[in-house]
C-alpha cells in the first residue's frame, strides 16, 4: 500500500523543471538546447577528430563536391564562394603573365 501512494504522489507533484536540451555531441556527449550551439561546440573542441573521420570517411563520397580551392586549399561554405575566390587566382595569373611578358620585350 505504501508503494502505491508513493507513486499517486509523483504523479500529482508539478514538474519544476523540464530539461528541453535535446542536441548531444556525437564526439562527447553534451547537451544543448540548439543545435547552432552544438555546432560550434563541436568546431571548437572537436575539430581535430573531425578531420580525422573526413581523411578516413573521403574514400566513399566520390559524387559529392567540395568547395575547396584546387590550387591553394581554401575551402568555402557555398559554391559562389569559391568561385569568387577563383577569379582571384585568374587575375594573379593573369598579372605574373603580363609581368612576364613585359620583361621578355624588355
Amino acid at each position: 500500500m505504501a508503494m502505491m501512494e508513493e507513486e499517486q504522489e509523483e504523479k500529482e507533484r508539478p514538474v519544476i523543471f523540464r530539461d528541453i536540451r535535446r542536441y548531444y555531441c556525437d564526439y562527447c556527449g553534451i547537451c544543448r538546447s540548439k543545435k547552432s550551439l552544438i555546432t560550434s561546440h563541436v568546431l571548437t573542441h572537436h575539430k581535430e577528430e573531425m578531420d580525422e573521420e573526413s581523411v578516413d570517411g573521403d574514400e566513399g563520397k566520390e559524387g559529392v563536391k567540395s568547395n575547396t580551392c584546387e590550387k591553394c586549399g581554401a575551402s568555402f561554405k557555398k559554391p559562389a564562394y569559391l568561385i569568387q575566390h577563383m577569379q582571384s587566382h585568374s587575375l594573379e595569373e593573369y598579372r605574373f603573365n603580363l609581368e612576364k611578358h613585359l620583361k621578355v620585350n624588355a
